[in-house]
Order: structure tokens, then C-alpha cells, then sequence
């Protein structure tokens, strides 16, 4: 996907922040690349990298090579980050020259396959999708991610330290016959005491390594599909102590060489909409949620940012049903005080579909609108309050994804992929018409059962499961109590009450969003720095 930051805007964060530029004082300047590097490149690589590789800098000896899309600034801070980790292993730096070690940067609007030495990878478009970065030979990263540009699939995490950490374990392997044993020796204590339980560090000795090194420099992503809640070099130490002293052992860093990594700036953040997403000029604000665009014009950056981490926590465990919204072409616009759904360009749009009501400041789902709006006022405001209502966000995506991943059909090869499986498929269910099968079966049962009758849950299956999403997240407005059934004596407001009263829909939500044994979390209103 080829979703990065436009130069222009690269040049606003430049001035905004101007600490990125200002590593040209300590690095070394950016020059073309001699042929002492290209030699460093496999024979059957090396004339496409000469035309290809445009940019150079010298880390103590190993090349950094970029093509000319590739911003100076870039080299300038893989420079930094590459002497910050080792400095207390010069060493380690002298035996990655002595391996012919280099290192690429991949353009913020390039593709793996798009580097010389990647262009044969098996299976591109399963690459292209996950990796903005590998170990080996040449160790590579994304320059968004280097460079903490607002379009960074990995925005809250440092892939260059992770992938570097990956070259420094081959590194330590090859001048320390003990490391091998020892990092393994830490990975089957760790995972033999239960730590790290389904997580990529869990997943095998060298993501280990480069996920606790990751934690150990302050820069590892937390909660999510492959991630706990590790991120920091205190929570290491805390958590896993025996890892620690292996990490802190391994980078011998004095007090005056300790290094933690920093971003460029604030992420997410708010920004022009990048013209690679083609949308329309009426919108002058774009955030991108973990790849779902958030767009407005009137709105507030406050109401764009919370809508932006609702759905990042919503979805913090199914990034596989944001995934079905993204690709279904769904972006979320946030109205603001004195717009009307009316002043929108998809209105000559929404006005065709049947049914369709531009008098309200709600808009859900349709296949031929693919648009969400949601209100200001509700996405900052306080659901529990009068005249807020629920929170239009978790309303709106809940019901999209009913409405889009209930009647997929069924994949006969889903299972059948062997390693083509992207991370944050693993240990979920993929939804399909089964789910919408099971969401009619509970709909039904709970009908009979006479629930939630006087309340808008049993007006159809999708707002009974909206109904319930709401409720699991804490995030239902002022509603009545339902006069049917049993064990209702307020409304269903909470998970708690919603486990109490519906154990079908409860348990239903519960597996869908994948929170069993993870982080928790539940919706919080916005509240103003």
C-alpha cells in the first residue's frame, strides 16, 4: 500500500520540528553512493541498485542507501539510531562492517518489492501488505516510520529499531559463541513461565529478541493483536527480569551513553488529507486510524483525534474487521458545529439511496455511500449525559461491520493459507455469513424470550447487535429500561449489565472483539488537556 506523506507536508514537519534537521549537524552528510557500497550488494542485484540507489551515509564504516525519493533526513536519523543502540558495542558496529552489513531505506510512497534486493520475494502482494522493514542482509525500514510521518502503518512503534536489533542478534551470533544459548535459554524460561502468551514475542527466540530490545529503548507497541502491554524498559525489567539483564547486558550502555527512542513528533495527529487517498477538496482534515481515514472540514482536531484512538481501541484486537471497512473503500467524516450532512460532496450521493435522512447528523453505512458521519458534539461529548445519545462512532462502525462482514460468504481457503496469514489473523475467526447466521439465531431467541422490548435493540438484528457492541464498551447514551423479559430493572448501559441480562449477545460481542485475557477497555469521554 503506497499510503505516506506527501513532500509538502514533510517539509511542514520539518519546520515544526526541527530536531530531524537539525541531526545533520552530528551525522555525516548525505552523498551519492561510492562503489565500495554497491560491491556490498549479491552480483545479481548489484547494476539494478546502482541505478536505483541514489543517496549514501556512512554509519562508522556500513552504508545507508536510498533512493532519491528517499529524504536526506531519513539517512541522517538511521545515522542516529544506529550509533545511540550501539555505542556501548563498537564492537558489534566493527563486525557488521567486517560482514559487509548495509542497510536501505524504503520510500514512503515505495513497496518492499520495489527495493532491488527484495523485487523476487515470494508472494509480493502478501509482503507488500505487512512488511515496512526486515532483518539480514540488507537490514531495511520504512522512511515513514523512520521519520514518524503521519501516514505510518506502524505509527506507534520504531520498526527500524526492531529490525536493526534482528541484524545486531545475527551480529552477536557471529563474534559471541554463547548468545545463541543464552537468548534461547531466555525465550524458554520466559515462555515456559507463561510470559509473553500471544504475542509476537512469544512467537519464536529472534522476534523475542528484537520485541524485548524494542520494550528495553521505549519503543514497542502495546495492546494490540500481537502485543501486550510491554512497551517500556521499566515495565522489561518489572515484567521479565531475566530478559532484561540479557538486553541491558547485551547493549552495555554507561549512564552517559543511555539512549531512548524519541518521535519526531505526536502520532496520531491531524494533517491535510494526502493526495494519494484522492479525497475530495471539500475536506481540509485527514487522520488515519490503523489505515481508516478520518476526514472533516469544520471539525474540531480534538474531535478527529478522538474519533481516530475510539476506533483504534475498538478495534484494538480485530484489526482484521477494520481491515474488511478499509477495504471496502468505508472513510468516517466528523461533522462540524455549523455543517449540515447537506454540505458534504457525497451528499449528491447519499440523497439517491432509499431512505436516506440528510436531516439528521448520523449517517450509517450503506454499500453504495461507503461514508460514516458522526457529530462533534456527540464524539466529544458525554454519553451518559442528557441529549448526547450513544456514541456515534461505536454505533457507526459496529453496525458497518454487520452490515459488511455478515454476508461475505464463507472462504473455503482461509484455513488453508500455510504462513500467508497476516499477524492480527491469527487466533480469530474470520466473519461471515456464520456470523450473520448466529446474530439472526440470538436475535431470534431474545424475541422470544421477550428482551429488550421498549427499546430501540429489537427495531432489526443490526441494531440489536450495534445495541450490544454499545453496551460491551460502555458507550450507550441515556436509554429506557426494556420493559420485557427478566432481570432488567435500569437500562443496559455497561458490559456488566449486558452480561446480566443477555448472555447470548454478551458472549457473542465478547468473542467477536477478541478481549478475552487481554488489556481492557472501555469507552472514556473526551476530556480536554
Amino acid at each position: 500500500m503506497r499510503n505516506f506523506l506527501t513532500t509538502s507536508a514533510f517539509a511542514l514537519l520539518t519546520v515544526a520540528f526541527p530536531t530531524v534537521g537539525a541531526l545533520a549537524q552530528t551525522a555525516p552528510r548525505v552523498t551519492t553512493p561510492p562503489e565500495s557500497a554497491f560491491a556490498l550488494i549479491d552480483s545479481d542485484d548489484r547494476e539494478l541498485a546502482r541505478k536505483f540507489y541514489t543517496k549514501y551515509i556512512d554509519v562508522k564504516g556500513m552504508p545507508v542507501l536510498a533512493s532519491a525519493v528517499v529524504a536526506d533526513e531519513a539517512l541522517e536519523r538511521t545515522y542516529s539510531m544506529v550509533t545511540h543502540v550501539l555505542a556501548g558495542r563498537p564492537d558489534v558496529i566493527a563486525a557488521m562492517v567486517k560482514n559487509g552489513m548495509y542497510l536501505i531505506i524504503i520510500g514512503r510512497q515505495q513497496v518492499y518489492t520495489d527495493m532491488p534486493e527484495y523485487r523476487h520475494s515470494r508472494n509480493p502482494a502478501y509482503q507488500n501488505e505487512r512488511v515496512r522493514g526486515t532483518g539480514g542482509k540488507p537490514t531495511s525500514f520504512g522512511e515513514e516510520n523512520v521519520l514518524c510521518l503521519s501516514i505510518d502503518r506502524y505509527d506507534d512503534e520504531s520498526i527500524g529499531v526492531h529490525e536493526f536489533c534482528h541484524t545486531i542478534d545475527s551480529t552477536l551470533a557471529s563474534i559471541d559463541p554463547t548468545w545463541r544459548e543464552r537468548k534461547n535459554k531466555a525465550f524458554r524460561d520466559a515462555t515456559g513461565k507463561g510470559l509473553w502468551k500471544n504475542t509476537y514475542a512469544g512467537s519464536n527466540p529472534g522476534e523475542f529478541w528484537a520485541e524485548v530490545a524494542q520494550s528495553y529503548f521505549d519503543c514497542n507497541r502495546v495492546n494490540n493483536w500481537n502485543h501486550g502491554p510491554i512497551g517500556t524498559r521499566e515495565q522489561l525489567k518489572a515484567y521479565d527480569p531475566e530478559t532484561y539483564e540479557l538486553v541491558r547486558s547485551a547493549f552495555q550502555l554507561s549512564p552517559e551513553q543511555d539512549w531512548r527512542y524519541s518521535w519526531v513528533q505526536k502520532l496520531p495527529n491531524v494533517t491535510a488529507p494526502p493526495p494519494q487517498f484522492k479525497i475530495a477538496p471539500y475536506y481540509t482534515k485527514f487522520t488515519w486510524a490503523r489505515e481508516f481515514p478520518i476526514v472533516g472540514r469544520g471539525a474540531s482536531d480534538a474531535a478527529l483525534l478522538k474519533a481516530n484512538d475510539t476506533v483504534r481501541k475498538m478495534f484494538a484486537y480485530r484489526h482484521d474487521i477494520l481491515k474488511a471497512l478499509i477495504n471496502d473503500g468505508v472513510k468516517m467524516v466528523v461533522l462540524g458545529p455549523n455543517e449540515k450532512v447537506a454540505d458534504l460532496p457525497e451528499y449528491q450521493t447519499l440523497k439517491n439511496i432509499e431512505g436516506f435522512d440528510a436531516l439528521t447528523r448520523l449517517v450509517t453505512y450503506s454499500p453504495q455511500g461507503k461514508l460514516l458521519v458522526v457529530g462533534e458534539e456527540n464524539v466529544l461529548g458525554v454519553t451518559s449525559e442528557p441529549m448526547v445519545g450513544d456514541n456515534q462512532v461505536i454505533r457507526a462502525m459496529a453496525d458497518a461491520f454487520y452490515q459488511i462482514t455478515s454476508t461475505r460468504p464463507v472462504d473455503p481457503n482461509w484455513d488453508k493459507r500455510g504462513q500467508d496469514v497476516q499477524q492480527y489473523e491469527l487466533r480469530v475467526k474470520r466473519l461471515d455469513v456464520t456470523f450473520g447466521q448466529k446474530v439472526d439465531e440470538i436475535y431470534q431467541a431474545a424475541q422470544t424470550k421477550a428482551l429488550w422490548q421498549g427499546t430501540s435493540a429489537m427495531a432489526s438484528k443490526a441494531n440489536y447487535w450495534t445495541k450490544g457492541v454499545l453496551a460491551y464498551f460502555d458507550a450507550t447514551g441515556q436509554d429506557s429500561t426494556p420493559v420485557g423479559g427478566t432481570g432488567a430493572i435500569s437500562p443496559i448501559r455497561t458490559r456488566e449489565d449486558l452480561q446480566r441480562y443477555d448472555t447470548a449477545l454478551y458472549a457473542l460481542v465478547h468473542e467477536t472483539m477478541a478481549y478475552e485475557g487481554k488489556v481492557d477497555w472501555h469507552y472514556k469521554p473526551y476530556m480536554a488537556p
